[in-house]
């Protein structure tokens, strides 16, 4: 039964089915000035390249306003003081999702390395 396109499901990545359980967050300059379009998406009018912010599609940021976003994607949204300070957040979340590099997927984890 094909339910169209009302089918998709808001806010989902495409990788909520998968076993990878990595996040890709991203910095960029600080998004100000939104509105909604003609679709009722958010659109940024300008940025505010002072501050910069990390975005996580995995952990549910709709990349829109950050009024809108969840408590735990608020936090790392940021804004942060440098692009510098933007990439090493990101770096830390991308770490703190991804497996270790000594483990072998479908294995228990070792009581000690």
């Amino acid at each position: 039964m094909d339910r169209g396109r009302d089918a998709i499901e808001p806010g989902l990545t495409g990788s909520e089915n998968s076993d990878d359980h990595r996040h890709f967050p991203y910095p960029r300059p600080l998004h100000v000035g939104w509105r909604r379009d003609r679709q009722g998406c958010w659109v940024s009018e300008t940025t505010d390249d002072t501050q910069w912010e990390v975005v996580c599609a995995q952990c549910g940021d709709s990349g829109g306003p950050i009024e809108d976003e969840q408590e735990g994607v608020r936090l790392l949204r940021g804004p942060y003081a440098s692009k510098h300070k933007a990439k090493h957040a990101a770096t830390e979340h991308a770490k703190q999702w991804s497996p270790s590099a000594m483990w072998i997927p479908g294995s228990a984890f070792p009581e000690s390395f």
